[in-house]
């Protein structure tokens, strides 16, 4: 067995993934979609013997000479083919990984079901929030919704907002201002550039991805991200502004989201993954009658100074950088609106 890194990824590589997967995350799409959005260089790892295809491992190089990481993958991705090869596949990956002077490998595997499957790697363990939509009716997925829920969703249905598909590039811009907003508004870091939201609308919009937004007099107030797999619905993003929020701007856009999933046929809505000590995340996503399931990130590190070093500089620029991309992006929409 030897491992291989494709160049690109090419109608091979869709025909591997297309028998093996059901996430778009692990396309050639969604790898155009992350190399042009973020401007990063991709890698197509394949495991193979005597040119059969056994397994596979896309990811994206983060980071920079100093620290180089390779992630498989945003949001999610992992292993394709056969999980009988994983002990091999891992141990040709770290040997690729020492040659390639990375220094971290992290990978998020839906089908990784126990933390001892990937044994030298380093766990974090979160939960990710799944609803049911397979064979059931609209009236049948609200009525499992928390009461406060449904209440809500009458309030937001009865004041003066609006739901509806973006429908052009201008309105991304906008989009990305309620995530700029959102972030700040939580402290959290802000990870994903605006690049990356204008390739998801031009290379995915309508068939593989829709950008809802949620208006008050005609003016964005919330808005969210919808990915499409195969069978599944995944609510990648979304930002909101807090002025509107006692009028559920995000409930309604949720409701509408999930009706949309149902529609096209799939048989769940993916609230993606939480960190558990995000109480309030987690119990806004329990209120959909979703069911939770573990959610495993895992991390190997090569060598021990440059990791450490890089946690502690990511640790202290998170704050400074994101209130310095929001002040500019709040700048920005002020100019345009005046």
């Amino acid at each position: 067995m030897n491992l291989i890194t494709l160049p690109e990824p090419d109608k091979k590589w869709d025909e591997f993934v297309s028998s093996h997967s059901h996430l778009i995350f692990h396309t050639s799409l969604w790898s155009k979609v992350l190399k042009e959005g973020y401007g990063s260089k991709m890698r197509y790892l394949v495991m193979e013997e005597k040119g059969e295809w056994l397994s596979a491992l896309p990811g994206m190089m983060v980071g920079n000479r100093f620290f180089k990481v390779f992630y498989s993958l945003i949001p999610y991705g992992g292993f394709i083919g056969d999980r009988k090869y994983l002990a091999e596949f891992l141990i040709l990956l770290s040997q690729w990984a020492r040659k390639e002077k990375i220094q971290r490998i992290q990978i998020v595997d839906l089908a990784v079901k126990k933390s001892e499957e990937l044994p030298d790697f380093k766990c974090m363990e979160s939960n990710r929030h799944v609803l049911d939509l397979k064979g059931k009716s609209t009236d049948e997925i609200l009525k499992n919704y928390h009461d406060a829920l449904k209440r809500n969703i009458k309030t937001a249905l009865k004041s003066d907002l609006e739901f509806e598909r973006i429908r052009t590039q201008e309105e991304v811009d906008q989009f990305y201002h309620l995530y700029l907003t959102s972030m700040k508004r939580k402290a959290a870091l802000i990870k994903y550039p605006h690049g990356l939201f204008k390739k998801i609308y031009d290379l995915l919009v309508p068939e593989f991805a829709d950008i809802l937004f949620v208006k008050h007099q005609n003016q964005p107030v919330a808005g969210i991200v919808v990915i499409y797999s195969e069978d599944a619905a995944h609510y990648f993003h979304g930002g909101s502004d807090s002025r509107y929020l006692s009028l559920r701007p995000n409930d309604l856009l949720f409701h509408h989201a999930i009706r949309i999933a149902r529609e096209k046929g799939k048989s769940y809505f993916d609230f993606m993954g939480s960190d558990k000590k995000f109480l309030s995340l987690m119990q806004f996503k329990d209120k959909w009658g979703t069911r939770r399931e573990e959610l495993f990130n895992f991390h190997k590190d090569f060598g021990f100074i440059r990791p450490m070093a890089f946690k502690i500089a990511l640790t202290l620029v998170q704050t400074s950088l994101g209130s310095a991309i929001h002040r500019r992006w709040k700048s920005i929409h002020k100019e345009k609106t005046i």
